[in-house]
């Protein structure tokens, strides 16, 4: 599952990266990667439970929404809000519809393939800001 082989911790920003291509995760993990986040990856709803059950540290998870098994990328930000609130989700896809139903689950809706590198760096160093700066952080 993990992308990167840098030790953890609580210092290095964590990403985890669910996205069903192996070749679009690669590339994608390489944009956080080279911005100094630690970068894990996963293929469907299940791997994220396990990576969060674990306690490992994970500041952002970084989802496809059409995702393998039951369990979709909307049910997995359902999911991650509910029992990891202090972990942001940004939901992708390829499918502009997409929007509508993902405003509700992810800060400034799901971001859309093709990714653009610094976008993607963007959108997670802005939610990580947010988190910091919340009152009640």
């Amino acid at each position: 599952m993990p992308l990167d082989n840098q030790s953890a911790d609580d210092a290095t920003p964590s990403t985890l990266l669910v996205e069903p291509d192996i070749l679009v995760r690669m590339v994608i993990a390489s944009y956080p990667r080279d911005c100094g986040y630690r970068v894990l990856g996963g293929v469907t709803a299940a791997d994220v439970t396990a990576v969060l059950g674990s306690g490992q540290k994970i500041d952002v998870v970084f989802s496809e929404i059409r995702l393998r098994g039951r369990v979709d990328g909307f049910g997995l930000a359902r999911w991650v809000r509910e029992h990891h609130p202090g972990v942001d989700v940004i939901l992708t896809s390829a499918a502009a519809r997409a929007a509508d139903k993902a405003s509700d689950l992810c800060d400034d809706g799901p971001l859309e393939k093709p990714y653009q590198p610094k976008e993607v760096v963007r959108r997670i160093n802005l939610l990580r800001e947010r988190r910091r700066t919340a009152p009640n952080a």
